[in-house]
């Protein structure tokens, strides 16, 4: 316990991870702004001049809103989140702080225990500050007539679910991390994880394998709906259990096995 302890304070005793709260939320609040402008333009029936799809005028309120809670949150955990984290974890190789934690092998499974559960606690950090910030903007630029069926609970209840793939997406980036040891390839993998999943490149040699990938089989569980994924929201939310057991094994694995 004491080493995971050390290892929080380790953690949040760095300037880096307070500064890197920045670019991630300023992030966030460009696609707030940009998704506000798109509810705007359906709720005003002005879609032309978003280059919208004319069959969503008649989509619902709730669920444009239900939209404009989750998109900017839900792209900070599964893009920005993970690169941000990769770049931290790399940041105790630069430093030195890799090399001096492995002078003291006594705990060094507890102490990558800590590393997670640090690294964890920040991606959930940044998914709230986002959601914080995305609602503001909402209640700020909104249209009145959409801002009266705003709901904080709704949000919240957005922004738990985009918890999961703030942890998942965060242990990823230490499993890559811990297998490459350089940032610049750890950018690159967890930029070509996200490209395959959003190109369907997978699809094509085996759908099931697709579908196994936690951006397209955690779709029914982060949009609250079976339809949008090919999983039941059960079995979405269980796929997206079992990718976080296994990147925290490997990591484990790695990181004190072979001491990484």
């Amino acid at each position: 316990m004491n080493q995971i302890v050390s290892e929080l304070r380790r953690f949040w005793s760095m300037r880096e991870v307070y500064i890197a709260f920045v670019p991630t939320v300023v992030l966030s609040l460009v696609f707030s702004v940009m998704n506000v402008s798109v509810i705007n333009a359906v709720v005003t029936g002005d879609l032309e001049s978003q280059n919208l799809d004319p069959s969503l005028a008649d989509k619902p309120i709730t669920d444009l809103l239900s939209e404009g809670y989750l998109g900017p949150v839900y792209q900070s955990a599964v893009i920005f989140i993970p690169i941000t984290v990769a770049v931290l974890f790399h940041r105790e190789y630069s430093y030195g702080d890799h090399e001096q934690i492995l002078l003291f092998p006594r705990g060094l499974f507890a102490r990558r225990i800590g590393t997670m559960i640090t690294h964890c606690v920040w991606s959930l950090v940044v998914s709230v500050l986002s959601a914080v910030c995305n609602y503001c903007v909402l209640l700020v630029l909104l249209h009145a007539d959409a801002r009266a069926e705003l709901s904080i609970l709704t949000a919240a209840g957005v922004c738990l679910r985009v918890w999961v793939f703030a942890i998942l997406f965060s242990l990823m980036a230490l499993l890559v991390g811990a297998l490459s040891q350089k940032l610049f390839a750890s950018v690159v993998v967890l930029l070509l994880v996200f490209f395959i999943s959003l190109s369907g490149v997978l699809n094509v040699v085996s759908p099931f394998l697709h579908n196994c990938l936690p951006l397209i089989g955690g779709k029914s569980f982060v949009f609250l709906k079976a339809s949008e994924g090919p999983y039941s929201i059960a079995g979405s939310l269980g796929l997206l259990c079992a990718w976080i057991v296994v990147c925290a094994g490997i990591y484990l694995a790695l990181a004190v096995g072979k001491r990484r």
